[in-house]
């Protein structure tokens, strides 16, 4: 006997990264409705709407961003670092 499945649930379908940028290039350079770009591919308008407000903001943050990000993250470490041994330095 098989256990039931929950009613109205449907196995979770994954896009390749070639599926989504056709998708989503569909929608921001030929200018197609997303509606009619998702009933086409047969997936849902709502992940279709999250690919593409995704690759709007990729598109809209400033060149070298990721770099500065990065650089951002190990001056932190680096400061959490300083503060521990200053506190270490203020016990004594």
């Amino acid at each position: 006997m098989e256990a039931a499945k929950p009613a109205g649930k449907r196995p979770r379908t994954t896009y390749d990264a070639a599926f989504r940028t056709e998708a989503v290039r569909r929608v921001n350079q030929d200018g197609q409705m997303a509606a009619r770009v998702a009933q086409a591919l047969g997936m849902s308008e709502a992940v279709l709407g999250k690919w593409v407000r995704a690759a709007r903001r990729q598109a809209a943050r400033p060149a070298g961003s990721d770099a500065l990000e990065l650089e951002n993250k190990q001056l932190r470490a680096q400061l959490v670092r300083a503060e521990m041994e200053r506190d270490i330095l203020k016990k004594r």
